[in-house]
C-alpha cells in the first residue's frame, strides 16, 4: 500500500541511524575473499503506538559491505591492500512528523492508516 503526503498514520516501530564512531575494519580482519557487513540502521519498538503524518519518503543506507582491494600496486611492484566499500544496500522509509519538529523514519510495513 502506498501512503500519500499528509496522510495520518499509526506506527509502533521506528528506524534510527547507527552512529559508526570511526568503526573501521583493517586488512588483517579479513579472510581471503571475505566481505564484512556493517549495519547502518537499527529498529526500535516503541512502548506506545504513535500517530503522525507523512511528510516525505527517503532512500536510506541500511547496510555497508566492505572487502579488501589488492588491485593497486606501488612503485616497487608490491601489492598494496586496503579495505574498501564493496557496495551499499539501500531501502526506502517514510518520514513521519509526530510533533512540532519531531520526526521518525518508519518502514512501509510498520505503518497503518490512522
Amino acid at each position: 500500500m502506498k501512503f500519500r503526503l499528509g496522510q495520518k498514520v499509526k506506527y509502533k516501530r521506528i528506524s534510527k541511524k547507527i552512529e559508526i564512531d570511526m568503526q573501521y575494519f583493517d586488512v588483517p580482519d579479513f579472510e581471503q575473499g571475505e566481505e564484512k557487513v556493517l549495519e547502518r540502521r537499527e529498529f526500535i519498538e516503541l512502548k506506545k503506538e504513535r500517530t503522525g503524518y507523512i511528510v516525505g519518503r527517503r532512500k536510506l543506507v541500511f547496510k555497508t559491505i566492505f572487502s579488501v582491494n589488492n588491485d593497486n600496486y606501488d612503485d616497487d611492484s608490491n601489492i598494496i591492500e586496503f579495505v574498501e566499500i564493496a557496495r551499499q544496500e539501500y531501502g526506502f522509509a517514510y518520514l513521519i512528523a509526530y510533533g512540532m519538529g519531531q520526526t521518525n523514519y518508519v518502514l512501509e510495513e510498520d505503518l497503518r492508516e490512522g
